[in-house]
């Protein structure tokens, strides 16, 4: 039996991908963290990571290890949240947090009761759009984004992944040639972004997987290319947490094309430390992990 204490550790340096700041997160020495994992690897009779230079990257048993240990973890939180008692007392303020359009209105929106009934001090404002987003100006306390900003007085940690997938509805695919291999897209109707409006420059990544689409249709709004997939009018790419819960829609060639995006947590530096921050910050991570299979789609 191995000390379910080690997880934490293995998680953290998952996530980090160094001793330092894995440690760093967790209060203790980057020898502490080498420490436990090397224990826990030995417990387990596994190597679970490679290493490269100072850096380390989980292998397939790591990997694997990986999918339960996240499990454990939000499976503790949960039971922490069921037994801790709703407290009218704690952190209070604003918390403005920036999201990606579909992100925040499809599926962190959803969310937002449980974080209230547990932080009712707390006002959060979901402004769900990112591409206009100063953090010099102010125009946000905190936002999720595609990836960690390149500049700016910021703390930023990455918080998961989501994927993406083409989807359509089944009246369309009954109308059109039959999809069997990537190259059959080529005959095929797209639905996608306004170019010159992209929220932000990572999403440029339709003619990267099929090549040259036939965009007919263009939206700057996820959940309009989901409606108008949904409604016939040709294959969307979509985040697989808002397409998989429309009914209307179904995935196409999922093992072929699977595309993976972070999920990074961004606050401004001045109100890192701050209580109310705090809390949307956990509630964000805990969130993101506890939905993770929603996040990353059917497999």
């Amino acid at each position: 039996m191995f000390d379910w204490n080690d997880l934490r550790y293995f998680l953290e340096l998952a996530r980090r991908g160094k001793l330092a700041a894995a440690a760093l997160r967790l209060g203790v020495d980057h020898t502490t963290v080498a420490r436990r994992i090397a224990a826990l690897e030995e417990q387990l009779n596994l190597k679970l990571f490679d290493r490269e230079n100072r850096s380390y990257k989980l292998n397939e048993n790591g990997r694997r290890l990986l999918v339960h240990a996240e499990k454990m973890e939000a499976g503790s939180v949960a039971l922490l949240d069921e037994i801790e008692p709703t407290s009218t007392e704690g952190p209070s303020g604003t918390v403005r947090l920036a999201t990606p359009e579909a992100f925040g209105s499809q599926f962190l929106a959803r969310h937002c009761t449980s974080f209230r009934s547990h932080n009712p001090g707390i006002t959060l404002e979901l402004v769900a759009e990112t591409r206009s987003l100063n953090f010099s100006r102010r125009d946000a306390d905190a936002a999720i984004t595609l990836s960690p900003p390149g500049h700016g007085r910021v703390v930023s940690e990455k918080l998961g992944d989501y994927r993406l997938r083409l989807y359509a509805a089944p009246s369309y695919l009954q109308k059109h040639p039959p999809i069997v291999r990537l190259p059959d897209l080529s005959h095929h109707h797209f639905i996608w972004y306004v170019e010159d409006l992209l929220p932000v420059p990572e999403l440029q990544m339709l003619d990267k997987a099929i090549g040259d689409p036939q965009v007919i249709f263009r939206t700057t709004s996820v959940t309009g290319q989901a409606h108008a997939a949904e409604a016939g009018l040709g294959i969307a790419l979509l985040p697989c947490y808002l397409a998989d819960r429309m009914k209307g829609l179904t995935t196409v060639l999922p093992n072929e094309l699977s595309i993976l995006r972070d999920l990074w947590l961004v606050v401004h530096a001045e109100l890192h430390p701050e209580p109310h921050i705090d809390r949307v910050a956990s509630f964000l991570k805990t969130l993101v992990t506890s939905e993770r299979r929603a996040l990353l789609g059917a497999s």
